[in-house]
């Protein structure tokens, strides 16, 4: 047996380098692969040159042995296919690498008059079990599909095989000894699932969703135990709190299993989807320091691999047909998991950075993404997004994420759909966001940083408000946002209500035209409001509650609370708050609109100027169904201003409170006790 490296012999295996004889070369490559296998070489290298590959004849690496092309080029032979593949690993190889070479594509020449999209013509097919499979030092182009594409099988069980659907149970097993048990808390399967040839050839079988990935909307948990027996119906052994997509091993000497799953509800037929199946698919996948472009398709699809490793690579220039992005994450679904894409350069790209439609522990590090759509959908679970740096793109965070460490420029951040998500720790340059998740409490963003200056104010890619609201509360808290836009700082979503920020600074972001932020109905603790321009209240949002405490407002020109005839609202609270009018005398408080309960307590309103202003000016028009209790408030001006002016027709009163050079402009019929006027 040998050992080390075999350099092909070109002559002996009758492979031309020249660019030329496809059939002939392909076929004297997988020969050479095959015999240096058998004779124990690890490595067999490539001599340099260019390799015509015949479209029907992949070069297939084997296992435990590295493929290093020394600089040769493999191209594929001009063809009429919609799917090819240059190099392909579909034998369940393990420990293989091809390395140090370019694999080039026929776009540009391809015939597509068969018609369809052609979209599956790729530099690297993965597919049917291989593991510890790596591709690294590649530079792959100009596939009619992806540079590189991993594909899981459906691997579905035909014929008689039990379904779980419409054979279930309430109650349990032991897992200690397979007895049934009384559980109002599980249900089991009333069927048994043989351990037929196809479970016992693969080694395991799993609980997978439907040809889409659903598990059926009637099935509320995604946990689930295994309980293995032996021919004789006597206990084996059992495996517990698994997770669907999962394989479960079959231990040696079962005949038959039993599931319970983790839920108290029996689902209907129509509600339950799980399949019991076999699927085979790329595990332990490297690929690094790849250089994947100008392919149609995609740079990688992952559909269906598990622990893939993406690093140093760089991606662009993918264009020509859907989706036209960087990566996908996507098909099979939550058999996609423990997918790692680390420091990789992503950038030109036509639709797509970065797309996850489904999968579980996805983690996305250190890399430098410009331009495109960056998307972690719905179907996404325990994603980590960190340390990345985010240029002229849209981030999408739909699914379950951790968005942290990461620094953003010109690029609009959505936070929608219903999964939970924690942005944390991040900076936001020149970059707006919309929190617009569709179920309550489901987002928070915390210790960030938004700053917006000139760039985005005259000539941003992303123009209008830096920070939209929607309708289901969230939870914003230690953040800070500076400078402005084009349009009004915040847009407040009709039906917004309950919003909890805390500890949130808005600095300077009095913009064009002096434009009125809106806020959000909801609690507002401990924020500070500086140089804001006008304040107000969401006119989308009838009967919204607002509750400022401990609050900080600093203001110069023009009233800071304009509250206008068109506003709304149940109960507006201001307590403990400090306002501070360093430059005029206008009013903290113009208000009209329609109210039940109006409370100002505990506040200190300080003027370092003053006039003949009034510091909290109620006009006449508003309407009050319930009370305006100003209370235990100082009112402090070096210059003679009224505390408060109010119209006959407004229920006030006003107690306790303590006036520094302030007049009181109430009417006889207006409530005034216990006030101190100094």
């Amino acid at each position: 047996m040998q050992a080390g490296s075999y350099l092909i012999e070109l002559d002996r295996w009758k492979i031309k380098n020249d660019g030329t004889d496809a059939v002939q070369t392909s076929k004297g490559i997988n020969d050479a692969l095959i015999w240096a296998s058998q004779q124990g070489y690890t490595e067999v290298v490539i001599p340099k040159g260019t390799y015509l590959i015949d479209e029907n004849n992949p070069i297939q690496p084997l296992s435990n042995m590295t493929l290093n092309l020394g600089g040769a080029t493999f191209r594929i032979r001009d063809n009429a296919l919609p799917k090819y593949a240059i190099v392909l690993f579909q034998n369940k190889q393990q420990n293989s690498r091809i390395t140090n070479g370019k694999l080039v594509g026929d776009r540009h020449v391809h015939n597509y008059s068969s018609g369809g999209t052609h979209e599956f013509g790729v530099g690297i097919e993965l597919r049917h079990g291989v593991e510890y499979i790596t591709m690294d030092n590649l530079d792959i182009s100009g596939t009619t599909g992806d540079a590189i594409i991993g594909i899981t099988s459906f691997g579905g069980i035909g014929g008689t095989f039990p379904k779980l659907a419409g054979n279930m149970e309430v109650g349990g097993i032991n897992t200690s000894n397979g007895t049934l048990t009384s559980d109002a808390n599980r249900i089991r399967s009333k069927v048994k699932i043989p351990m037929i040839t196809q479970i016992i050839n693969t080694g395991y079988f799993g609980l997978y969703g439907d040809s889409y990935g659903g598990i059926g909307s009637e099935i509320t948990t995604n946990t689930y135990d295994v309980i293995f027996y032996k021919d004789d119906d006597t206990f084996l052994s059992s495996t517990t709190e698994l997770h669907f997509f999962d394989e479960v091993e079959v231990p040696t000497g079962a005949a038959y299993a039993k599931v319970v799953l983790h839920q108290s509800t029996i689902p209907s037929v129509k509600g339950n989807t799980i399949t019991i199946r076999t699927p085979q698919f790329p595990k332990h996948i490297y690929i690094e320091n790849c250089n994947l472009h100008h392919c149609r398709r995609l740079g990688i699809a992952i559909c269906g691999m598990k622990h893939c490793y993406v690093r140093g690579c760089e991606i662009h220039h993918i264009s020509g047909t859907a989706p036209q992005g960087a990566i996908d994450i996507e098909d099979g679904y939550d058999i996609n998991q423990y997918i790692y894409l680390d420091g990789n350069n992503i950038y030109d790209n036509k639709s797509y950075n970065i797309i996850a439609v489904a999968g579980r522990h996805i983690n996305i590090t250190n890399n430098k993404i410009r331009g495109d759509i960056f998307t972690i959908n719905d179907g996404v679970d325990k994603a980590v997004v960190e340390n990345n740096h985010f240029i002229n793109c849209g981030p999408r965070l739909t699914g379950e994420i951790v968005f942290t460490n990461n620094h953003l420029y010109h690029s609009r951040t959505r936070l929608n759909g219903s999964g939970v998500v924690i942005v944390d720790n991040c900076l936001f340059h020149n970059s707006p966001i919309n929190i617009e998740k569709n179920k309550p409490n489901v987002a928070q963003v915390n210790d960030c940083r938004f700053l917006f200056d000139n760039d985005f104010a005259i000539e941003s890619v992303n123009p209008g408000a830096p920070l939209v609201l929607g309708a289901e509360p969230q939870t914003i808290s230690n953040c800070t946002f500076n400078g402005s836009g084009k349009e009004a700082f915040t847009v407040v979503i009709s039906g917004a209500h309950n919003w909890l920020l805390e500890n949130v600074t808005f600095e300077n972001i009095k913009h064009k035209g002096d434009r009125i932020t809106q806020l959000a109905p909801g609690v507002y603790n401990g924020c500070k409001f500086i140089n804001c321009g006008r304040l107000s209240l969401s006119q989308n949002t009838p009967k919204g509650s607002y509750d400022l405490i401990n609050c900080y407002f600093e203001w110069d020109t023009r009233p800071l609370f304009y509250i206008g005839q068109e506003i709304k609202s149940d109960f507006f609270k201001i307590s403990n708050c400090h306002f501070i009018n360093p430059i005029d005398s206008t009013s903290a408080f113009f208000m009209m609109g329609e109210w039940k309960d109006i409370i100002l307590s505990n506040n200190i309103l300080r003027y370092l100027n003053g006039n003949n202003q009034s510091m909290i000016d109620i006009r006449s028009s508003i309407a009050v169904s319930g009370t305006v209790l100003v209370k235990e408030n100082s009112f402090l001006s070096k210059g003679k201003m009224a505390a408060i002016s109010a119209g006959s027709t407004i229920p006030i009163i006003f107690i306790d409170n303590y006036l520094d050079n302030a007049s009181v402009k109430l009417q006889e019929n207006h409530l005034t006790k216990d006030n101190i006027d100094k």
